[in-house]
């Protein structure tokens, strides 16, 4: 695992790399859905997402169904961690990986939906060490196993979400802002609840 120091950078690197791929490969903005022209239907797209989420988020965080045992930090903490480390280190980084550039790659040699089911899959699985690591999910104490199993049924589900968003749109900027949603917002709810 990546050191809390090192996770923001990392992730960067990440992203950097991804770039790299999709210039090596010859992807241009159409296929990593960063084509201006597209941009106003990804905005239109992902705002009705990101609202219709957030809506819902606050529900359940008045509620006390949302939670995350992450949000134990001062204001400043909490406004970069929304603000900065997550639309940056987070949504930018994995939408421009598996939205992006894995997924035009993807289209390439399949066909959508099996295109989709693929990287929602390696998106799922993306998240799955970190839990296991901590062998937590969220508040709940349950086994390693189960919180990893969880996470990779609930990641793989949004990412059939955000690939459907980013097909819809023919643009990033829809998924990236649902993925804002839920990992901001969420955080920012709990955080206010708490």
């Amino acid at each position: 695992m990546v050191p809390d120091g090192w996770h923001f950078w990392f992730n960067l690197a990440i992203g950097a790399a991804a770039g790299l791929v999709a210039l090596g490969a010859g992807l241009d903005r159409v296929d990593l859905g960063l084509d201006p022209r597209l941009a106003r239907d990804g905005l239109r797209v992902g705002a009705g997402a990101f609202a219709v989420a957030s809506v819902v988020i606050i529900i359940g965080g008045l509620t006390g169904v949302v939670s995350d045992d992450r949000t134990d930090v001062n204001v400043q903490q909490m406004l970069i961690r929304t603000l900065v480390t997550i639309p940056l280190a987070t949504v930018l980084v994995e939408e421009l990986a598996f939205r992006g550039v894995m997924h035009a790659l993807m289209r390439r040699v399949w066909p959508p939906a099996l295109a989709t089911a693929v990287g929602a899959a390696l998106f799922g699985l993306w998240h799955v060490l970190p839990t296991w690591q901590t062998g937590s999910a969220g508040d709940v104490e349950v086994s390693r196993l189960a919180a990893a199993a969880g996470t990779f049924a609930a990641t793989t589900a949004a990412g059939v979400v955000f690939t459907w968003l980013r097909e819809r749109s023919g643009s990033l900027l829809s998924p990236a802002l649902l993925h804002l949603a839920t990992n901001s917002v969420t955080f920012a709810v709990v955080w206010a609840a708490a």
